[in-house]
């Protein structure tokens, strides 16, 4: 893929998202591939995170545990690694699990695209920062809606779906379940932190 194939396909995200997932789908590129795009795509995110604290730093004793991580570039990249790989195997799963027929190797492949896109907003947005510090905030609002529909329609053109609001609430409550299981597990760790009384 040149930069002319990546402008076309990330603007046929764009304008029909369905139609750019069938097209990443039938590129049939090579698992290896796939896991190296998610590799850089997260190495890239991690970095431009580190960027941002560095430019735009927190007040000291103000920073938030889960954003004090964009400090530690690595570690941030294995929390996305991880997170990404557990958004595909999800897409996969409950997709399946409803009647869809979507494959583990293309819903990796289109959440790591998810991935690319939103590097470029997050792109933006570092850059709309040290002009208009304001507008930096709409862009995060922007980012978050742009996730969510993409995920929508790639999870319809994954799986066969015809419904984005059967998608949408299906995404919804897999959130909260996971979510749930998640806390449920930290708390049965110890890693929650404790709440003063």
């Amino acid at each position: 893929m040149n930069f002319d194939d990546f402008n076309a396909l990330l603007r046929m995200t764009l304008r029909n998202p369905e139609d750019a997932a069938q097209t990443l789908i039938g590129m049939n590129l090579p698992m290896s591939v796939r896991w190296m795009a998610l590799l850089l795509a997260v190495s890239v995110s991690a970095l431009l995170a580190w960027v941002s604290v560095q430019m735009f730093p927190l007040p000291e004793g103000e920073t938030p545990s889960v954003l004090g991580l964009t400090g530690q570039p690595i570690a941030m990249a294995g929390i996305q690694l991880a997170a990404i790989v557990m958004a595909a195997t999800l897409m996969t799963g409950v997709g399946r699990m409803f009647g869809g027929h979507g494959r583990f190797e293309d819903a990796l492949l289109l959440t790591v695209w998810i991935e690319i896109v939103l590097l470029l907003v997050q792109l933006a947005q570092l850059l709309v920062s040290l002009i208009l510090p304001g507008l930096a905030g709409i862009l995060g609002i922007l980012a978050i809606a742009v996730f969510l529909w993409l995920t929508v329609q790639f999870t319809k053109a994954l799986h066969g779906f015809r419904s984005g609001a059967k998608v949408m609430l299906g995404m919804f409550a897999t959130a909260l379940a996971v979510g749930f299981v998640l806390s449920f597990l930290a708390a049965a760790l110890g890693l929650l932190p404790e709440v003063p009384q």
